[in-house]
């Protein structure tokens, strides 16, 4: 078995001055599968029993300003079609056309009954651009593409980096050439949020392969798929199911004390309480948001207190701290966890500790 490894270009989803955890989005447009609405080359009007949609459009803005849509392309015929092409407007608050562009589905053939993802971009940046609206602009029937490239992926890996590995393995009688594997994060509603794309290589007649892919993870990804294609072969599209999560931040110890940093022994009714806990940052990416919840709950579980301190990451630690002023005898405790701006966790809980308050 040969080795190879495979450089990534990761199209990452989400509206942000720094890549990677705490990137912040501009939802601009959820779309379900839509008919193709006007008639063109290779594109068949409303009323034709020829299917093809454009699915769940995603839309945001990149750090350059431009508006990026991402989006997959349903094949409904029992039929593959390739040159499929998918006409973007780029409108503004009054559903004014700034731009129009088309561009086409990552996959040259999109087979019968399946799905093809696709990134476009608007030209340049324009802050007047508040949501899109995709169609089909065009389309061809095509040969079928055999599946003859069978992807074996082994552990994801998502931390500050999402790392994935595997074989890849040319089933065909020929040599599968300009070979490309892409690996597609879905958000929770079946939304494309980012794209890793390989370089080309070929791979000869029953050689198999290993790969690997590594970038930077979107936040949002709750699902991931896989799925080859070369000039003459594709791939089953494959779910990732060996999935391993570790989380950016962590938190250590949490303390009460009074506001001047002095630990109480009790803690009086009516007097201010000061929560803080040690973060560590083990991610990469500088200058990253985050917001520090406090959570206060009885201990029969009916929550009394939620507060929370924002901050940015401008090192790999940092101390936050909430303040809580309790106003009723009892025992309590406490919970704390790390979010960043668009309420996607960076941490696991913090440890949780008891309180007991006494008048």
């Amino acid at each position: 078995m040969r080795a190879l490894l495979l450089s990534s270009f990761f199209i990452i989803i989400l509206f942000s001055s720094s890549s990677g955890w705490g990137q912040t989005s501009t939802d601009l447009s959820l779309q379900p599968c839509n008919l193709p609405t006007q008639q063109g080359a290779g594109t068949p009007g409303p009323s034709s029993n020829i299917q093809v949609y454009v699915c769940s459009t995603y839309s945001y803005k990149a750090d350059d300003g431009t508006t990026v849509v991402l989006g997959e392309v349903q094949n409904k015929n029992d039929f593959p079609i390739l040159n499929v092409k998918i006409g973007i407007q780029f409108l503004d608050g009054n559903d004014n056309i700034v731009e129009y562009k088309t561009g086409t589905t990552l996959l040259q053939v999109v087979p019968p009954q399946g799905k093809a993802p696709f990134s476009i971009s608007s030209t340049k940046p324009d802050q007047s651009i508040t949501r899109i609206s995709a169609n089909i602009a065009g389309f061809n029937s095509a040969a079928p593409r055999d599946q003859q490239l069978t992807i074996s992926p082994s552990l994801l890996q998502v931390s500050d980096k999402l790392t994935l590995s595997g074989t890849i393995t040319n089933s065909g009688t020929v040599t599968s050439t300009h070979t490309r594997i892409y690996l597609i994060s879905f958000d929770p509603f079946s939304r494309v949020v980012a794209i890793a794309n390989t370089t080309t290589t070929d791979i000869g007649k029953g050689v198999t392969l290993n790969f690997n892919i590594s970038g930077m993870p979107s936040p949002r990804a709750k699902s991931y798929s896989i799925v080859a294609e070369s000039d003459n072969y594709q791939s089953q599209p494959t779910d990732i199911t060996n999935v391993l999560v570790s989380l950016p931040v962590t938190i250590s110890n949490t303390v009460v004390t009074d506001p001047n940093g002095t630990k109480y022994s009790t803690i009086p009714v009516g007097a201010p309480v000061k929560i803080s806990s040690n973060l560590e940052y083990l991610a990469s990416n500088p200058q990253q948001p985050y917001v520090y919840y406090v959570q206060v709950k009885q201990f029969g579980g009916q929550v009394v207190f939620i507060g929370n301190s924002q901050g940015v990451f401008l090192g790999p630690t940092d101390q936050p701290s909430v303040t809580w002023t309790p106003d009723t005898d009892g025992s309590y405790y406490i919970e704390t966890y790390v979010w960043d701006s668009d309420k996607v966790p960076l941490s696991s809980a913090g440890t949780r500790i008891n309180v007991v308050l006494v008048k």
